[in-house]
């Protein structure tokens, strides 16, 4: 597996991430987000289906994203999350403030 992401933005305003989002990857992540200025995602889904490995940095970053489009008056909704991220979640109680939802609702 290897320690990249990729980060598409959508058709619907969306977004689909691929790969890792890790130690490794989370300040580069957050780096191109910021380049793009404020994070929008014009309404459409932060699609997380090819997301392959997450770790707290990852959880991290989803919190962070969804912090600044609260304080736009905006949700993001998180889509086909890996288990992994949805267990981090619910250690951290954090999956109804990332408004996560799982692969198929399994495991939600």
């Amino acid at each position: 597996m290897s320690e990249e992401y990729t980060l598409e933005w959508q058709a619907d305003g969306g977004v689909r991430l691929s790969g890792c989002l890790t130690f490794r990857t989370c300040a580069a992540l957050f780096e191109e987000l910021e380049r793009h200025g404020d994070i929008d995602t014009g309404g459409g889904p932060i699609d997380l289906s090819a997301v392959e490995q997450v770790d707290s940095a990852g959880l991290a970053l989803l919190l962070e994203w969804q912090a600044r489009q609260k304080t736009g008056g905006r949700r993001l909704a998180i889509v086909n999350a890996p288990a992994g991220l949805l267990r981090l979640a619910r250690l951290a109680d954090a999956a109804d403030l990332l408004n996560l939802s799982g692969r198929n609702d399994a495991a939600a």
